[in-house]
């Protein structure tokens, strides 16, 4: 199969399943509501000591949102402008890039969120891999048979990505750009160099991110035992099909960017209840695209896998058939 077949079987896979889109953002969701309603009160107390505010109003009052964020404490401090529409997509971007920290109170929904995920692929990735409906008996039991697994193999991956930024990005961004832009004869070629470490460190974090997928997937197609087989079977299969992965990869990070682009201008265009109800609808849109990534993922490992266990027995067949 062809990561381009791979990718609409994938999409095919989960416009079929609209049950389980509903179930994974009402989970989503919900995993959310607890910080919300933390930092709901927080605003609903600052509020309270200012003067009304019209309906009419089609801004922020950026002096109370100052004032707020000069006495933010915790979870409070991350109700920045950048968390409004289409900024912030662009933020998490940034920050993935330049590795800006973030505040020690997005731990926790960090951890829950991770958590959540890892219980939900057991099921989700069963579910693709068989291509049939299944109970949610049946869908409670994959999820729960592999959320140990599911979640060590998260925790490594978190590992060697913070491994990458206390370690790799330091070296490009920290010595190997200032002495290249250093030696740039224009603006516009140092902004080319930091393009081309944003692409070297970005290459070696989807690389780890491929690996953990294809890692989960060994697991829930092989039944491989163990998260150190599982690990080597995800590496070797990235390794082994290195075209495949990154086509299909990049398909998928196609339409994230055609997604992207239709959320910024939906964001410009919109305000009020609709500039709500567009991110939503983003967030709806960006869930699918990620079960559909994994169903095409699913379908590119099961067929390569396939034709590789054919190959090996025509190249080893086994002993002729007495007569």
């Amino acid at each position: 199969m062809s990561p381009f077949r791979a990718l609409i079987a994938g999409v095919s896979a989960v416009l079929r399943a609209p049950l389980l889109v509903t179930l994974v953002t009402v989970v989503t969701v919900g995993a959310a509501i607890p910080f919300a309603l933390a930092l709901g009160t927080e605003l609903r107390e600052s509020l309270s000591n200012q003067p009304p505010i019209s309906l009419d109003a089609t801004e922020i009052d950026a002096e109370w949102w100052l004032e707020f964020r000069a006495h933010a404490r915790g979870l409070a401090r991350t109700f920045t402008p950048a968390i409004i529409g289409f900024a912030a997509p662009l933020d998490n971007l940034s920050a993935i890039l330049d590795g800006t920290r973030r505040p020690l109170a997005l731990v926790a929904p960090v951890v829950l969120f991770a958590a959540t995920w890892s219980f939900l692929l057991g099921g989700l990735l069963t579910r693709f891999a068989r291509g049939t409906k299944a109970t949610g008996r049946e869908f409670l039991a994959a999820c729960r048979r592999h959320f140990v697994a599911f979640a060590g193999i998260s925790l490594a991956a978190a590992g060697a990505v913070l491994l990458l930024y206390v370690t790799v990005h330091p070296l490009l961004f920290g010595a190997v750009y200032p002495a290249l832009s250093a030696q740039a004869a224009t603006e516009q070629a140092a902004f080319f160099w930091r393009v081309a470490l944003y692409i070297v460190f970005g290459g070696l974090l989807v690389g780890i991110s491929l690996v953990a997928d294809y890692a989960r997937i060994s697991l829930v197609s092989e039944r491989v035992a163990g998260l150190r087989q599982a690990a080597i079977a995800g590496a070797r299969f990235v390794w082994g099909q290195p075209s495949a992965v990154i086509s299909l990869y990049l398909l998928t990070g196609t339409l994230f960017v055609l997604l992207l682009a239709v959320y910024g201008v939906a964001d410009r265009r919109l305000g009020g209840w609709r500039a709500v109800a567009g991110g939503q609808a983003y967030i709806v849109a960006r869930i699918v695209l990620r079960l559909a990534g994994a169903a095409a993922e699913i379908k590119l490992y099961q067929s390569r896998h396939a034709a590789q266990i054919v190959s090996r027995a025509d190249v080893n067949p086994g002993p002729p058939a007495a007569t």
